[in-house]
């Protein structure tokens, strides 16, 4: 799960101060069996705000970075992807489009 301190930031927000919000999960953790953190405690935490969470979610773990910078090609495409929702969600809400790759 996550911290008692990120628990008490979402507790001193008004909430509705996220509705409708696009919001990309993502987390790190210590290995790859805690990456349901994301699904099980994160993403219920922003739907309580009626936040828009992102389908895609990202998460790491030590073993992805490489001093301190995202090595692994596996989650920066999911990154990638996760970029390209923010995207297409963004140019909606404004009605813009976007050429197809």
């Amino acid at each position: 799960s996550y911290t008692g301190l990120f628990k008490h930031f979402f507790d001193l927000l008004d909430p509705t101060a996220l509705r409708g919000k696009p919001v990309l999960l993502t987390a790190t953790g210590g290995g790859e069996r805690h990456a349901l953190v994301v699904e099980h405690q994160l993403r219920p935490l922003f739907g309580f705000f009626e936040a828009f969470a992102l389908p895609t979610a990202v998460y790491a773990t030590d073993k992805d970075f490489t001093d301190g910078v995202l090595r692994s090609e596996l989650i920066l495409k999911r990154a990638a992807q996760a970029v390209d929702e923010i995207a297409v969600l963004l140019a909606t809400k404004s009605g813009l489009r976007i050429a197809a790759e």
